[in-house]
């Protein structure tokens, strides 16, 4: 299989050097399903990230070798103290039937199993840091695509990394359009439409964009989980009318708890129906710095 351009981005490659050391994986994602594993040279615990549902059909094969390989062109350059580290790429048929991504293993799990177990986390510093791993990566014109708190692992330490950069895109290079998806509740309301009538089908056809604005909105969401303890919009159960309310934007502030109301009011702007409206992270970073 021929790469294009975008997926010849050199990475340290880990072909040999991981062992899968549990066959049943711990973790998963809408793609993709996460192992433990270690590597041999230094025994460190890794994560092992396989993309779901992959055999041996040569066509399905290679697409799924494509998304791992621009999942990395993403991932590999990005250094920040908000960012999972990327550790490198195995093509052993050992761990699977495609490439593995590999990283360090968060045994912490992500943001809200952290807060569950430690109540006491200063929320609105666990946001400060979010913010500024989602500036890092608007500073090197990287659309995160995917935000929500399972996507937010927490370090030993007790600080946040962004993970998951299968649905990210950098801004401005061709090869990342590709099937848009995502979590209802933390997607822009102008994600899920208006839908555009073709005139000469008839059919409704609609092409979501993700800009760092769709981004930005997504860490609002975020930002209201984590100072709630609730999912956004979290009295709806109905994918249907879920899908209704968020079109319509603006959660209700009477529906969570009367708490962070300085935080509240740096975050809120986030979820701003009109998207010139939403501030830039570099702003919301500057505004939750200063409380």
């Amino acid at each position: 299989m021929s790469l294009d351009p975008i997926e010849q981005t050199p990475h340290t490659d880990l072909t040999g050097k991981v062992i899968k050391t549990e066959e049943h994986y711990f973790a998963y994602g809408g793609f993709s399903e996460i192992y433990r594993g270690r590597l041999k040279d230094t025994n460190e615990i890794v994560a092992i990230k396989l993309l779901r549902g992959v055999h041996t059909d040569p066509e399905t094969l290679e697409k799924t070798t494509r998304r791992i390989y621009r999942e990395s062109r993403v991932w590999h350059d990005l250094k920040h103290d908000n960012i999972l580290p990327f550790l490198g790429i195995s093509t052993s048929g050992d761990l699977g039937p495609s490439p593995a991504l590999i990283s360090p293993l968060c045994e912490e799990g992500h943001v809200i199993q952290y807060l569950q177990r430690h109540p006491e986390t200063d929320r609105s510093k666990l946001l400060l840091q979010i913010a500024r791993g989602l500036d890092y990566l608007h500073s090197k014109d990287i659309v995160h695509g995917d935000l929500k708190c399972n996507n937010i692992l927490m370090h030993k330490n007790g600080y946040p990394l962004l993970c998951d950069f299968g649905r990210s895109k950098i801004l401005g290079q061709a090869g990342f359009t590709t099937v848009f998806s995502g979590t209802t509740r933390y997607l822009a309301p102008e994600l899920l439409g208006p839908e555009v009538e073709d005139e000469e089908s008839g059919i409704s056809q609609f092409v979501p964009t993700l800009s760092k604005q769709t981004d930005v909105y997504g860490f609002g969401m975020i930002a209201l989980e984590i100072l709630t303890g609730n999912m956004p919009f979290h009295p709806i159960t109905n994918d249907f009318a879920l899908i209704l309310r968020v079109k319509k934007g603006i959660p209700s502030r009477l529906a969570y708890p009367a708490k962070y109301e300085r935080t509240w009011k740096v975050v809120e702007k986030c979820w701003a129906k009109e998207v010139s409206s939403r501030p830039k992270m570099s702003i919301v970073v500057q505004d939750l710095s200063a409380l």
